[in-house]
């Protein structure tokens, strides 16, 4: 599988400032049609390394290539923003206009987009985000959820190869994140759509192919979400959080009893304990408090 994005030694402070940096020498590279969730905490880098990506940030050193193309040649600017579609955290500052599909058409009219052809990129968006039977309803009357996917409606008629998405949940209700991720899976896997995620929730970040883990503007973890998130220890030391089922598993181990490392959904959290109570487990004399 081919690289989409290729990070060289990137660095990156506001200012241009060296003994400031937000990014520091990082490295990453991005695979064609992977999910990829980026975690940190608050100031780690994590929004500031997408907008590097997207070239809305150019590198204070280093370099970032997209489709192979180098973000810093201004002449391709076009190029890479049509390649690398960008999804906020708020969608109403991405929503502009008065009824969903003139939204979403919008960009395709700057873009010079012929009628015909903008009608059915629409059409086509709508329904890859299952939102067809809300084309004509004005956005400010939909939900939280649906006005996001009406927002990466919008960058996807543009038919970027990569989505890119700066923490997109983070002001939805529980209902309205689970549509949201539906749909991000669903473009991944029926029109091959690369997606990066910016994300605080760990049980979105199970979900992906590969989690990124990043700490004071570097990578510090970097595979499978079965690989990273058996390093309960070290994430907690950079003030993250892991998915329940994990941390049952971790806390479960530091009373030496013997439990898979890495348990994260809780189908398998229930299987685990299940197995725990058939073979009569000794909790050490009643003394069982995690």
């Amino acid at each position: 599988m081919s690289e989409i994005i290729s990070v060289e030694n990137l660095s990156f402070s506001y200012g241009g400032q060296k003994d400031t940096l937000v990014l520091d020498g990082l490295d990453l590279k991005i695979e064609q049609n992977s999910f990829v969730a980026v975690l940190g905490h608050n100031g780690c880098g994590k929004s500031t390394l997408a907008k590097n990506l997207n070239a809305i940030l150019l590198p204070t050193g280093g370099k970032v290539y997209v489709c192979g193309i180098d973000t810093t040649d201004e002449s391709r600017l076009f190029d890479i923003r049509r390649r690398m579609g960008m999804v906020f955290q708020n969608p109403d500052n991405q929503i502009i206009a008065t009824v969903v599909d003139e939204d979403i058409a919008f960009a395709l009219e700057n873009l010079g987009v012929p009628h015909d052809e903008m009608v059915k990129r629409v059409d086509e968006a709508l329904a890859a985000v299952g939102m067809s039977e809300y084309k004509h309803h004005a956005p400010h009357r939909l939900s939280g959820g649906q006005k996001q996917r009406v927002a990466i409606a919008g960058i996807i008629a543009m038919k970027p190869q990569c989505l890119i998405m700066d923490e997109p949940t983070a002001m939805l209700d529980p209902r309205g994140r689970k549509e949201v991720m539906a749909t991000v899976k669903r473009l991944k896997e029926e029109q091959g759509v690369t997606v990066i995620l910016i994300t605080h929730y760990m049980d979105e970040a199970v979900q992906a192919d590969r989690v990124v883990v990043m700490d004071d503007g570097k990578i510090i973890l970097d595979g499978t979400p079965e690989y990273v998130f058996q390093n309960v220890g070290l994430l907690h030391s950079v003030a993250l959080d892991v998915p329940q089922s994990a941390e049952l598993m971790y806390r479960l181990r530091k009373y030496d009893i013997k439990v898979p490392i890495s348990v994260l959904n809780e189908g398998d959290c229930v299987k685990v304990l299940s197995e725990l109570l058939e073979n009569k487990i000794d909790y050490k004399d009643g003394a069982f408090d995690i």
